[in-house]
Order: C-alpha cells, then structure tokens, then sequence
C-alpha cells in the first residue's frame, strides 16, 4: 500500500481555493439555468499540483448524462523522465448543493504513461517507457460565477494497476467553460 503525503504548499492552495469559493458564492446574483438531460457540456482546463507522476496541465469535458450524474472524459499532461499523457474517463456524481456551492464525488479508469529505470550495460541508467491502467477516486467543488462559467476545485487519488505503476494524488483548479449556453 502506498501513503500520501500532502506538503504545506497542497494546504495553502487548498485554503485559498476554499476562501474564494466562499466569496464568490456569496455575492453572486444569477441563477443557473435548468438544463435539459444530455445538453450540458462543460469544458475545464486546468493547473494543478500533487506528486512527482501527477499531470500538471490538462483538461476535462463532463457531460451530464442524468441530473446526479456526468460522464467526464479528461486528459493531462507531465513533463518529468518522459513527457507523460494521462487518459481517464471518470463518472461524477452531484451531490447536494450548498447555496452557489456544488460538491461532487468522482470515481473512474484511465491509461497513464511513466517511466522506469533501465540499467543498460554501455549506458547507465535510461527511462524505459510504460503504459498502465489507473484507477482514480476522489471529489470536488465547483462554484458557478454566472451560466457561462465558473470555477473548479477537483482532488484525486490515482492508483495504477501493475507491477511499476505509480499511485499518486493531485489537486488541481480550473476555469469551467458552458459552450453554447445562451
């Protein structure tokens, strides 16, 4: 079993995410609009922070699929011993609403890249490249600005599938984009 170590920098972004989100939910006016089923596609691209193997840019498109339930398709990107794509599909499910507050929890499958060590004789140490399954479970909060976007707080627990792959975590936030919405 692996641990998770969250360092002081995780904490401060953390607070400071979950102070905006407060500010911004208390002063704004505009109501959501009530979406049909299957209408709803939301775009995120974000930055995020977390262990050494975690994605640090990438982006999310989530849609709603039930009024509790999204599909999101996410991909991300790490540059580290290999330059490392990460692939998930994710189901999201809506939890009540806290005032403007939306609390989600979060739980799918992916293929992510990473690297290994390989002694070559001649060489030394090279990064051998692999591919493995990951599993992801984790939550978020989202802070609806107006019904054309918002902001996105989303932290997860990845645990890869296989004999090297890596678990790590990652927090990260974004802008949320509602294309179309009128």
């Amino acid at each position: 079993m692996r641990t998770y170590t969250f360092g002081k920098q995780s904490l401060v972004v953390l607070a400071a995410t979950m102070m905006a989100s407060s500010a911004l939910a208390q002063d704004g006016k505009e109501q959501e609009p009530k979406p049909s089923i299957g209408s709803v596609v939301e775009v995120t691209p974000f930055v995020s922070l977390g262990s050494d193997v975690s994605s640090r840019i990438g982006a999310a498109i989530r849609f709603a699929w039930t009024p509790t339930l999204s599909l999101e398709a996410e991909t991300g990107y790490r540059r580290g011993e290999i330059g490392a794509l990460s692939a998930h599909l994710s189901l999201l499910y809506s939890l009540p609403r806290m005032g403007r507050l939306k609390p989600y929890l979060a739980g799918g499958l992916g293929l992510e890249q990473y690297g290994t060590a390989l002694d070559v004789p001649g060489f030394g140490l090279v990064s051998q490249h692999r591919l493995a399954f990951a599993i992801n479970m984790g939550g978020g909060l989202e802070v609806p600005v107006n019904r054309h976007w918002g902001i996105r707080t989303d932290a997860r627990l990845f645990e890869g599938l296989g004999t090297f792959a890596p678990g790590h975590w990652r927090l990260f936030n974004g802008v949320t984009i509602r294309p179309g919405t009128r």
